[in-house]
């Protein structure tokens, strides 16, 4: 994989056994030779929105955007909050994913969403997936993810209930007609 993953969606397959990823769309943040990094994008917190958030991490109550959801990103580092966001708005430690979006961890960009001076588009996770050198090709290759380009709206505007779905769709592919075995030519 020369040019690697990163910017792209990654679809869990209808077989996915691991229940922490069945029907997840994840968000590519980072792949190179040593490593991928994303964050799921259709998998809300249970009742958790940007109001409570801002108030566990001491922000207060927002003034815009309170009851934006808050997404589960992943199993790893639960607690660690990280903004996927267009690319208009960026802090000093944004990190550019595509040319037109980028994610920050730092506190301040949640209380500029908060006061309504962020970023115009933006998801807020709890956590990221993260895979090891060669883990995410060889999981690609055994069918359990299917990869297709970045669609903002699929990831900052679809609803939470119909990515996965919509992913599917967008592809010309039925989720319910994919076999559960791998062939290979």
């Amino acid at each position: 994989m020369a040019n690697y993953l990163t910017g792209q969606l990654l679809i869990a397959m209808p077989q996915m056994d691991d229940k922490r990823f069945r029907n997840t769309v994840i968000l590519i943040c980072s792949h190179d030779s040593e490593a991928a990094m994303g964050v799921i994008v259709n998998q809300p917190v249970e009742n958790l929105c940007l109001e409570g958030l801002a108030e566990q991490i001491g922000i207060g109550t927002p003034l815009f955007a309170g009851n934006t959801p808050v997404y589960n990103g992943g199993p790893m580092e639960q607690s660690r909050g990280m903004v996927v966001h267009s690319s208009e708005h960026m802090l000093p430690d944004s990190i550019s994913i595509t040319h037109s979006m980028a994610m920050t961890s730092n506190i301040k960009i949640i209380t500029e969403i908060a006061n309504g001076y962020g970023p115009g588009e933006y998801i807020v996770t709890l956590g990221h997936a993260s895979w090891s050198a060669g883990q995410l090709e060889r999981e690609i290759r055994s069918n359990v993810w299917l990869t297709m380009p970045f669609q903002k709206d699929l990831v900052f505007s679809e609803s939470i209930d119909t990515v996965w779905d919509s992913c599917f769709s967008r592809l010309g592919i039925s989720a319910a007609h994919i076999s559960t075995t791998a062939g290979h030519a």
